[in-house]
């Protein structure tokens, strides 16, 4: 018997079902001419383009298993686009055909260009195939990017081989991306560093919401809230795993999470989310950064990260002059400074002597845990000058001094680094038995137990995925298990990488039900 996924109870619990809505096919072998059924699919960019396409508000457009091809121009990919829109309370749905396994979800074989309002793109993988990150053989296109509409999402996708992962710009409003993953994108010019991001974002109206989501093993950074000249207010980044930001260039540290650029951010939200970077050489590079970029001047409005685990890199976290932030139970490692707190923190690319310090009394910091490094002074209260000045680096007590972190923890780590293990079950939300996990194995274990029973059913059958293991199509990988979960916990084989040795994320997809 054919296994079948869970795609129609998915769309179920995205929201109430329009009963006059149409059903339309696309498929590999589809024609601009078919009328949309299974035996006559719509070409897939007909279906899209709101000047061809049949497709109305609150309409769904079942993509049929198999590969859509990009066009090339020369050797560059052209990205497929979606310029129909849905309407309030009617989005429109795209989404593999009813009995599409999850690990064999349609391929858009580039990359997809989104302009459009109340469209909901779910559990589609996009990403280039000939994916080449020098840019010498192919050059790929963005493989999911937005630049307007409102009220749009992506979900439960699979991103890769783009020369960036995302872009969502300043147009897309109220944008919200949900149980993705991305990796294994961006470029590596000759003798430059590693660019492309995960998500390059920014924001004006409304909020932007990214949760649950996974971004592991680029060539820049993962997560990068940036502008220059535009806006960086409304974001709500919560649940999320990053990790081995970029990986493919040397020795590069780049950062799991990142807020930062030209103007003042407002109306931030970091929440429990994961970050580790293994690599630590460059050491103004935090871990997670919440900064401005090269002018002093900016003070960023009202902010918060809470709850959020961030493990490794020179810096775990640093942060610039705020009117207000509240920075409370998280937990904090890294090979130097635990926190960087100054008018011109780590990678702010600042340097103006005579600027004072922040204000203490604009950062709400407490109930915080820090593992010790082995450096005696691991926090730095500073002033105008990135690089850190006698006087500036602290002990805990000393930084408690200053009325941070009365009731945090700081841990004595006779190793310099956390000992444990930690696990983190992350159910994506749509998809009954579709999760993110995420394991720090700071105790070198080959296994440990799971308990999957906050995203997984007592006898659903499962497909688990070491995401290292994923560099394309999850067709591609191998299951690092495929079981029947009977409601007990599970032994999870730990891979102790050697790129990413204290950290393994997995992915949990159902087979049926």
């Amino acid at each position: 018997m054919k296994t079948l996924c869970l795609v129609v109870p998915a769309i179920c619990l995205l929201g109430a079902m329009n009963i006059s809505a149409k059903e339309w096919f696309v498929g590999p072998a589809g024609t601009p001419e078919g009328d949309g059924t299974k035996l006559k699919p719509l070409e897939l960019s007909a279906a899209l383009n709101s000047a061809t396409s049949p497709v109305k508000p609150g309409d769904v457009i079942y993509v049929l298993p198999g590969q859509y091809d990009g066009k090339m121009e020369g050797q560059k990919r052209v990205a497929f686009t979606v310029s129909l829109s849905g309407a309030p309370g009617q989005p429109i749905r795209v989404e593999p055909a009813p009995g599409t396994a999850l690990w064999d979800a349609p391929l858009l074989n580039g990359g997809l260009e989104f302009t459009s309002s109340h469209v909901h793109v779910i559990g589609l993988q996009i990403g280039d195939l000939k994916w080449d990150r020098t840019n010498k053989t192919h050059e790929a296109v963005v493989a999911f990017n937005t630049t307007g509409g409102r009220d749009s999402k992506l979900i439960d996708c699979n991103l890769f081989g783009g020369r960036m992962g995302s872009g969502v710009w300043v147009g897309a409003i109220n944008f919200e991306m949900r149980g993705t993953i991305i990796h294994d994108f961006g470029t590596v010019p000759e003798g430059q560093r590693g660019s492309g991001h995960a998500v390059y974002t920014q924001n004006g109206e409304g909020t932007k919401v990214y949760s649950k989501n996974m971004f592991y093993r680029g060539c820049g950074w993962n997560f990068d809230i940036y502008t220059q000249q535009n806006k960086i207010e409304g974001f709500d980044v919560i649940e999320n795993i990053s990790f081995l930001a970029g990986h493919y260039k040397e020795g590069q540290t780049s950062f799991s999470y990142g807020l930062q650029g030209w103007q003042t951010a407002d109306r931030i939200r970091f929440e429990k989310n994961i970050g580790y970077q293994p690599r630590s050489t460059e050491k103004w590079r935090a871990n997670a950064r919440l900064i401005y970029h090269r002018d002093p001047e900016i003070i960023h409005g009202t902010g918060s990260f809470n709850d959020n685990t961030i493990m490794g890199a020179a810096r775990a976290f640093s942060v610039s002059r705020w009117k207000s932030l509240t920075v409370t139970g998280n937990t904090f490692w890294a090979t130097e400074f635990l926190f960087d707190l100054a008018t011109a923190p780590g990678g702010s690319g600042a340097n103006v002597p005579g600027m004072d310090k922040p204000d203490p009394k604009n950062y709400t910091i407490n109930q915080n845990t820090y593992f010790s490094n082995g450096n005696p002074k691991p926090f730095r209260f500073g002033a105008g000058i990135e690089e850190f000045q006698p006087g500036e680096t602290l002990t805990f007590k000393e930084w408690q001094a200053l009325g941070f972190d009365k009731d945090s923890r700081f841990i004595e780590e006779p190793k310099g680094r956390p000992t444990g293990t930690k696990v983190f079950v992350i159910p994506t939300g749509t998809t009954p038995g579709r999760a993110h996990v995420g394991i720090f194995n700071w105790d070198d274990k080959d296994t440990i137990e799971v308990d999957l029973g906050t995203a997984v059913k007592s006898g659903q059958k499962i497909r688990i995925y070491n995401v290292l293991d994923i560099t394309q199509t999850f067709a591609l990988a191998k299951p690092v298990l495929s079981v029947t979960y009977l409601g007990k916990p599970l032994s999870f084989p730990l891979r102790k990488d050697k790129d990413c040795p204290n950290f393994d994320a997995f992915l949990i997809l159902p087979e049926g039900q």
